[in-house]
């Protein structure tokens, strides 16, 4: 028998909180709409701390806004997205275009709040912005709420039993985002926090391969978690 919708969601909030204790405070993306598409950009293919080292140094110069990185000298600006690790001209690239984006469209943070349709188109025109990065935009920029689902996203969904496993990746990432839209608080403080820590969680621990589902503070309750602990109940 399936449980209420209710006790669903509070499992899910001691989830969160389990995460929480876990890792601790996380730093959060900013809140501005280029904020969180430097954090994007930079974050991309690297570690947390990668993305948080370039972002202090653009911090110090200070070079946070598209006004104030448009006029960064190219070889600095590429000094520090080095700092990230690999694909560093992809970074540049992105970032350089999406200055210009911002640049000219100086209503973008508006067009954002607006309707979700145009949200959405709004943040598709940002280069190097996937589904699943865009919609983080939404949802830290933005007053949409929206659950971004991307693939360790969904592979947590799936090992943790609340999808079933199925060969089309976009059916199966539609599936976890109206499921974990279901589970997770509705209120857009509640929904970003909790992103943010399934999110580092996939990064972290429920890794593509080999999970540390020995460490993991989600196992006892977790499908593959408990198949990987045999000493467990």
């Amino acid at each position: 028998m399936r449980r209420s919708e209710s006790s669903d969601s509070h499992a899910a909030a001691g989830m969160i909180e389990r995460l929480a204790v876990f890792y601790g405070p996380l730093p959060h993306p900013p809140a501005d709409p280029f904020g969180v598409y430097l954090w994007e950009v930079l974050g991309m293919r690297t570690t947390a701390g990668r993305r948080d080292a370039a972002l202090q140094a653009l911090r110090r110069i200070p070079a946070l806004t598209p006004d104030s990185v448009r006029k960064v000298a190219r070889g600095r600006l590429e000094a520090i997205v080095r700092l990230c690790g690999p694909f560093a001209d992809e970074r540049v690239s992105a970032l350089e275009t999406g200055v210009d984006v911002f640049r000219r469209r100086r209503a973008f943070a508006e067009e954002l709040s607006g309707p979700l349709r145009r949200a959405w188109l709004a943040a598709g025109d940002l280069p190097r912005l996937g589904e699943a990065a865009a919609a983080r935009l939404l949802l830290f920029a933005s007053p949409h709420a929206i659950v971004p689902v991307d693939q360790g996203i969904t592979r947590f969904a799936v090992r943790f039993g609340l999808v079933a496993d199925i060969d089309n990746l976009r059916r199966l990432a539609r599936e976890a985002r109206r499921t974990l839209s279901a589970l997770l608080p509705g209120d857009i403080d509640g929904r970003r926090r909790a992103v943010l820590y399934l999110g580092h969680h996939v990064q972290a621990t429920c890794v593509e391969s080999q999970p540390h589902c020995g460490i993991c503070p989600l196992a006892e309750d977790c499908k593959e978690g408990r198949a990987t602990r045999p000493d467990r109940p």
